[in-house]
């Protein structure tokens, strides 16, 4: 067959263009490490590389996931061992002020120093994390969880948060709770002297009434005290335990204290008596179930500063150091589950280092320039070329003139 010199040298040229784009490709290989360099090297390989690379993207998330979630459970765990240590002193300033040998000058010395504390627990209790976040508010964070408040004569603590409690993502299936609300720490206290207080919803005037407070635990016999407001300015006391307690007909001041059977609270605004369509106002206390530090640390304080009883003091320091514990127990509960929450990050942060090895390793025989392999294969290739050159040199200079010499 008859091959023309144009035709061949076209060929020869075509081939030696494929045989150099096979060097430079492996040529790239060996000198950037990686395998695939475009999908169509390898099309299914690319596809499980990607599938890796994004597998490996997610356990590095979930590992910076693991450090937010360490950072901010060590912030809570330190500022709780705070809370402790001001509970510590509380215990001791009551024990100190149950000795019977100090008198009120030593005692209101005292006082000054429990004030001093119950500023300090409300400052932890608003403590923010270095992004600005309140840790104990809740879904709220960026409000302050808890302020002093004063309704009528009761001064009290607020909660401004709620119960949310926000978790991380630390693995395919798993999350973690980062952080515990204001409201499980500082407000669910058991307490045998706790109360709540209400208003009737049918009440027509703006009388709102303070949280309810035992003041005295000598006299205090747990019941339902109802105050029914007669007219504007007077109202009746029902207590459902000690009937002895009742009043008639008692005088309205707003914002003083109203003082039945050992419980302490104050109404302000202005309660309506009845009217033509409905009774009067009516506001009641009763037993609760928890009681938060704060109160009993003022009661503390009050007791200390107001107090003339003897036997109201010795039953007030008694409540409030059995409060005291139901408070620490709380705290330690929560800190024994942060210590938990801690472990367990740490363990999954070494399981998913194991994850992202193993993927690693699968990633790099998909990926990855086998680089003997690759050395040999440009070796034969590059003999390849060069013995391709040297044939056609030899086969483009054979002439029929060669001959006719």
């Amino acid at each position: 067959m008859r091959v023309p010199t144009t035709q061949f040298y076209l060929q020869g040229i075509e081939a030696f263009g494929q045989q150099q784009s096979k060097l430079v490709k492996l040529q790239q290989q060996i000198s950037t490490g990686v395998r695939l360099i475009n999908p169509s090297d390898d099309p299914v390989a690319a596809s499980k590389v990607l599938g890796l690379d994004q597998t490996i993207q997610r356990q590095k998330q979930y590992q910076q996931n693991i450090s937010i979630a360490e950072n901010r459970l060590k912030l809570q765990e330190t500022i709780l061992i705070s809370v402790e240590n001001v509970s510590f002193r509380l215990k001791e300033l009551s024990i100190q002020a149950h000795t019977g040998a100090i008198g009120q000058g030593d005692r209101d010395v005292i006082s000054v120093e429990v004030k001093q504390r119950l500023d300090e627990l409300i400052g932890l209790a608003n403590t923010k994390d270095a992004s600005g976040d309140y840790l104990f508010a809740g879904y709220q964070s960026r409000a302050e969880p808890f302020s002093a408040s004063k309704t009528g004569s009761i001064e009290h603590v607020t909660y401004q948060g709620d119960q949310g409690t926000r978790s991380l993502q630390i693995s395919e299936s798993r999350q973690v709770q980062v952080d515990n609300s204001g409201s499980e720490i500082f407000l669910e206290i058991p307490s045998q002297m706790a109360l709540n207080e209400s208003a009737a919803t049918g009440n027509s005037g703006s009388g709102v009434i303070s949280p309810a407070q035992v003041f005295n635990a000598a006299t205090y016999v747990p019941s339902n005290i109802t105050i029914t407001f007669t007219s504007a300015t007077e109202y009746n006391v029902i207590d459902s335990a000690t009937p002895a307690n009742d009043v008639t007909g008692a005088t309205y001041e707003p914002g003083d204290s109203i003082d039945v059977g050992g419980v302490r609270f104050s109404i302000t605004g202005s309660p309506v008596g009845p009217t033509l369509t409905t009774g009067g106002d009516v506001f009641t206390t009763s037993s609760g179930q928890f009681k938060d530090p704060f109160e009993s640390i003022q009661t503390l304080a009050d007791t200390l500063d107001k107090s003339d009883s003897t036997a109201q003091r010795t039953e007030n320091y008694a409540m409030f150091l059995e409060d005291l514990d139901n408070f620490f127990n709380k705290v330690l509960e929560v800190r024994t589950s942060i210590g938990g929450r801690l472990n367990a990050l740490e363990s999954q942060k070494e399981a998913n280092e194991a994850d992202i090895f193993v993927t690693q390793a699968m990633l790099s025989t998909l990926r990855d320039t086998d680089l003997a392999e690759a050395i040999s294969q440009l070796t034969l290739e590059q003999a390849t070329l060069e013995a391709a050159q040297a044939v056609f040199s030899r086969i483009t200079s054979s002439s029929l003139f060669n001959y006719l010499r």
